[in-house]
C-alpha cells in the first residue's frame, strides 16, 4: 500500500482515508482518487468499486459526495462519497476499497480512451492491494452511467456487478458494442420523468434505460416480459422489477422512480427531491453489490 501512495496527496473535503493518485496511461497522465479503509489489512481480500461521475463533475465531487452540488442536504464526504456506497458499506462494517477516476473535459469519458484508463487502474490498484478479483464493480451518474454500461457490456470478465443510475446507451463517444463475453449482474435506476436520460429513448431503437436493463437480461437468460413494472408519476414512489429466470448469481434489476435526472431521489412515498443521506438509492445500490 505504502508504494501505491507514495506521492499521493490529500483530497480537500474528502474523508481521511482518499488520496489523490497519478499514473499514466495511453500515453497520457491521468488523474484518480482511491479510498482505502483506514484498518486495511494487506491479508484481507477487499472488493473494488470505481465511481465514475457526471458531464461537468469531477473525481474531487464524487470523492466529496457534491452531487447535486448544494441541491440539497447531506451532499457532503460522509453522507455520500461514492454516491453513498462508501456510507453504505462502512454502515454494514464491510469496507471496500473506491476508485474515482478523472476524465476529460466537461463531457469527460470516452470509452476508446477510458476502457484503457481502467484496465489500467485496475492493473496498478491490483497489484498494490488485496483486491478480491472475483469481486470488482462499477458505478456512475448520468455521462458516468453511460461509462459504467459500456464497461458493463465489454469488460464482463473483470466487472462482477454494476450500478447504472440514469444509464444511456448512445452518445458516448466511442460507444462500443455488446461483447456478450460472460454474464454480468446488472441494477439500473431512471427517474420516469428524466428528459436528459430517459427510461425509452427510441423502443424501434433499443436505447434508452429499459433497453440498458434488457440488454443485460437477455445476456443473463433472463425472461423478457411484455411490459416491466414501473412507477407512475406522481406517486413520490419506486418501484424495482427483477428479472425472472436469471443465470444463478447474475441477476438483472431496473428501479424507475417518480423524479427527474438525478441520482439522489428521496421517493419515499411522501416527499420527492434529493438527499444525500434519505436518498433510496445508495441502500438498493449497496444491497446490490453486497450480494456477491
Amino acid at each position: 500500500m505504502q508504494t501505491l501512495l507514495t506521492g499521493a496527496t490529500a483530497v480537500s473535503g474528502g474523508l481521511s482515508t482518499s488520496h489523490r493518485l497519478t499514473i499514466t496511461s495511453g500515453g497520457a497522465s491521468h488523474e484518480y482518487i482511491i479510498d482505502i479503509p483506514a484498518d486495511y489489512s494487506s491479508t484481507h481480500p477487499y472488493r473494488l468499486i470505481f465511481s465514475w461521475y457526471q458531464a461537468y463533475g469531477s473525481d474531487t465531487g464524487n470523492a466529496t459526495g457534491l452531487y447535486p452540488a448544494f441541491n440539497g442536504p447531506n451532499f457532503n464526504a460522509t453522507n455520500y462519497a461514492y454516491y453513498g456506497l462508501h456510507r453504505e458499506a462502512m454502515a454494514a462494517n464491510d469496507p471496500a476499497i473506491f476508485v474515482a477516476p478523472a476524465g476529460s473535459g466537461n463531457t469527460p469519458w470516452d470509452f476508446t480512451r477510458d476502457s484503457k484508463l481502467f484496465d489500467d487502474i485496475l492493473a496498478q490498484v491490483d497489484a498494490a492491494l488485496c483486491i478480491d478479483d472475483s469481486r470488482v464493480f462499477a458505478t456512475g451518474f448520468s455521462f458516468g452511467a453511460m461509462m459504467t454500461y459500456a464497461l458493463s457490456i465489454t469488460r464482463q470478465t473483470k466487472l462482477r456487478a454494476v450500478v447504472a443510475m440514469a444509464a444511456a446507451n448512445y452518445n458516448l463517444p466511442g460507444e462500443p458494442t455488446d461483447s456478450n463475453a460472460a454474464p454480468i449482474a446488472y441494477m439500473g435506476t431512471t427517474g420516469m420523468s428524466d428528459g436528459t436520460c430517459p427510461y425509452v429513448n427510441s423502443d424501434a431503437n433499443k436505447t434508452g434505460g429499459k433497453w440498458c436493463a434488457i440488454n443485460h437480461a437477455t445476456d443473463n437468460g433472463c425472461t423478457i416480459p411484455t411490459t416491466i413494472t414501473t412507477t407512475t408519476t406522481g406517486s413520490k414512489k419506486y418501484v424495482c422489477y427483477d428479472f425472472a429466470g436469471c443465470k444463478a448469481g447474475y441477476p438483472v434489476k431496473m428501479c424507475t422512480f417518480d423524479g427527474a435526472h438525478t441520482p439522489a431521489s428521496v421517493d419515499d412515498g411522501t416527499n420527492t427531491g434529493d438527499d444525500g443521506l434519505k436518498a433510496f438509492i445508495p441502500p438498493l445500490a449497496w444491497q446490490f453489490i453486497a450480494q456477491f
